[in-house]
């Protein structure tokens, strides 16, 4: 039996708590249980933004920021921001469709494939997610994981000094191989091992960013993202937030010549999903 959260008693119940993270009562609750008749979906009704949105979150890509803004857009109606692993979006899944499709917007660290947690439901979910250059990407996720004490391979990072050179020759972490290709190419991909995507899987990922989202943004061009996911979701105007950045931003600049060089070479499909999606961001925000 799902529990209601004890922080948010009018929430639809999925999990055992709201938790403590960055985004207090929204980690694994749905909050609140509200009206929905101001929103709409490509077969639905009414004036309000476009939902349900379906939010891929690919990590360190502007991800906290974009976060805050949905809860901000859809404030006052049932969002899900789940936690991979835990068992919150299998039980959302197994919630009546009544329940579900009043949901306004569902966001995690899962593959593209996951809107169909809302089958059954007769709405349409509006897909969404956010690149990033890929050498600044696993950049910022390996100093991420040696600062941050909650990530479970933080004890190991810091205990053993983990270098950019254990990453891929010792530690081989699918996380910094290819990762933007695993998240769009779906679950299949994304449960491959280290150093197992091929160009299949870049075409897939490919066909889904441009064909299965919505919308998508850069993190390199967050404000002409912003713009363009407001044009095509119905948004008010929300303005340009800072992204959510660790204290010192990371760029491709941040690693020496042969971190850099090694990195190049085990994200060479992540290179040219990006290089794509630029291309297609042009093309799509100056139609």
């Amino acid at each position: 039996m799902f529990q209601r959260c004890k922080n948010h008693p009018g929430s639809i119940p999925v999990g055992p708590g709201c938790g403590t993270g960055k985004l207090p009562g929204r980690r694994d609750c749905l909050v609140p249980r509200g009206e929905t008749t101001n929103l709409r979906s490509d077969g639905g009704c009414g004036s309000g933004p476009v939902s349900p949105v379906v939010y891929v979150h690919i990590p360190k890509a502007a991800g906290t920021t974009l976060k805050n803004l949905l809860a901000k857009v859809y404030r006052g109606r049932p969002v899900l921001f789940f936690t991979p692993r835990t068992g919150e979006l299998d039980r959302f899944r197994g919630l009546p469709a009544e329940q579900r499709r009043r949901v306004a917007v569902v966001a995690g660290h899962e593959p593209f494939g996951y809107q169909d947690v809302f089958r059954g439901c007769r709405v349409t979910p509006a897909v969404v997610t956010v690149l990033r250059e890929p050498v600044a990407r696993v950049v910022s996720l390996f100093r991420y994981i040696h600062r941050d004490a909650e990530h479970p391979r933080h004890g190991e990072f810091v205990r053993d000094s983990v270098t950019i050179g254990d990453v891929y020759e010792r530690l081989r972490l699918p996380a910094f191989d290819n990762h933007m290709t695993r998240f769009l190419a779906g679950r299949g991909a994304f449960s491959k091992p280290f150093g197992g995507l091929d160009e299949r899987d870049l075409r897939a990922a490919e066909q889904n960013l441009s064909a299965g989202c919505r919308v998508f943004g850069l993190q390199e061009r967050f404000e002409d993202s912003l713009a363009w996911f407001g044009r095509e979701l119905g948004w008010p105007p929300v303005g340009t937030p800072d992204l959510n950045r660790a204290p010192r931003r990371s760029t491709a600049r941040d690693v020496d010549e042969a971190d850099r060089r090694l990195i190049e070479r085990h994200n060479t499909l992540d290179a040219a999903l990006y290089a794509f999606a630029v291309k297609l961001f042009e093309e799509r925000v100056s139609a």
